[in-house]
């Protein structure tokens, strides 16, 4: 049996196991979900109660993959055939355990300067995110991992959008976009970078728009001499064969590498007007004008109160994925346990370890409470069923239709409550 939970939510399956090892999932997205299914492949009369923060299920799969990616988001199907195919003595962690990490440069409170998870919360229709503005010409996006291409592309390949699930509001707003010239600027060199191929292929790829490497001529060494790492030779080559320096089209996004952020400047209306570099190999100052500054620059750990945190203030485990924690046997999957890193192909890997390692201790342990739903009931919990999650899936899928696009997702759940 499978029940999920969201924060003032609740979406479940309904099931009548006796007597059965109960467990709890912390979140739904891909590493409980993936967790999931590889226990219940291999202890089927599990009972697992899965709790999310949020209104809906699929966590980063609805929510962090890009709109044009939709092929990644696939894995979805599986997951809904876990919940309708399975109609806490033990804990699972699987929340992400992460914040984005802030910039802290003089400065960085003015308007308009947002993370890159605020920005792709934002047009994948999170509930409540705030929205840019996209009445300038320039933007600047500090990062050189996959969350800042994510965010380069959305900006500048509105034309690819109009048939993904991305919600019709950012749509709106990003098809009104002034933005002509954004620079995704490294803090380092163009050897740490941490994107991965297919993304940084798309960049280079997105009609009218003009793509370029600027790469100084000790930067250019640095990097062809990094092409004997084989796992990254293919992406390094991908950034030595779009080496320019000129703009070729009205639009233009150029990387820009060993450039850190020292300060924010705002104009008379508190906006941001202007970001200032120190330039790590000329040691010189340099001003970057933007109206938009984005900046993608890692995340900070999330534990929840009462768990055991190591000297970096992550989650302490005693191995790969068992956490140091002695009421009941506790374990942590995807970012909880391996940190912000990796694709969702990783974290199913990982979570399917975590899943055998739950199972393998199952056994002994008999169901011994209802779980979480007569506490919730008796606290005056707000919820969604399942049942009412496929209603809105359908909703979501029959508006997309009718809109010629994959769902038009639903931004708003507060009228749902107040319906029950």
């Amino acid at each position: 049996m499978l029940r999920i939970y969201g924060r003032g939510y609740r979406l479940f399956s309904t099931s009548s196991a006796r007597n059965a090892p109960r467990v709890a999932v912390i979140g739904s997205g891909p590493a409980g979900l993936f967790t999931c299914a590889g226990l219940l492949r291999r202890a089927p009369t599990a009972v697992i109660d899965v709790l999310d923060a949020a209104p809906v299920p699929f966590g980063l799969v609805r929510y962090g993959v890009a709109p044009d990616h939709q092929e990644v988001k696939n894995c979805i199907n599986g997951f809904e055939k876990i919940f309708n195919d399975h109609p806490t003595q033990m804990n699972l962690f699987s929340y992400g355990a992460h914040r984005p990490r802030r910039l802290e440069v003089p400065g960085a409170e003015a308007k308009n300067v947002i993370s890159g998870s605020d920005f792709v919360s934002w047009y994948n229709g999170v509930p409540n995110a705030s929205p840019p503005v996209l009445d300038g010409k320039n933007v600047v996006i500090i990062g050189n991992g996959n969350v800042a291409l994510d965010c380069a592309r959305i900006l500048s390949s509105v034309e690819n959008l109009a048939s993904t699930d991305i919600p019709e509001e950012p749509l709106a707003v990003l098809e009104k976009s002034k933005v002509s010239n954004i620079t995704l600027v490294g803090r380092r060199g163009p050897e740490n970078v941490s994107f991965t191929i297919k993304e940084l292929r798309e960049q280079f790829k997105i009609k009218s728009w003009s793509s370029i490497v600027a790469l100084r001529e000790e930067e250019k060494a640095g990097l062809v001499k990094s092409l004997d790492v084989k796992r990254k030779k293919r992406m390094f080559q991908i950034l030595l064969d779009n080496i320019g320096h000129e703009a070729k089209a009205e639009k233009n996004c150029r990387f820009i590498f060993n450039h850190v952020p020292i300060e924010v400047f705002r104009d008379e209306n508190g906006r941001v007007k202007s970001v200032r570099f120190l330039d790590k190999i000329t040691g010189k100052k340099e001003d970057l004008a933007c109206e938009l500054l984005i900046y993608s620059i890692g995340y900070n750990h999330i534990v929840l109160e009462g768990l055991p945190t190591n000297d970096k203030g992550a989650l302490r485990l005693c191995d790969d994925c068992r956490v140091d924690f002695d009421p009941a046997p506790t374990f942590a999957a995807g970012w909880c346990a391996q940190g912000p890193h990796g694709v969702i192909v990783d974290t199913q890997q990982q979570s399917m370890t975590v899943a055998q390692r739950i199972a393998e201790i199952l056994p002994n342990r008999p169901e011994t409470s209802p779980g979480v739903t007569p506490l919730l009931e008796s606290r005056g919990v707000r919820f969604i069923t399942w049942k009412e999650w496929l209603a809105i899936d359908e909703e979501e899928r029959r508006n997309g239709q009718q809109r010629g696009k994959v769902r038009e997702k639903i931004m708003k759940f507060e009228p749902l409550l107040k319906k029950k």
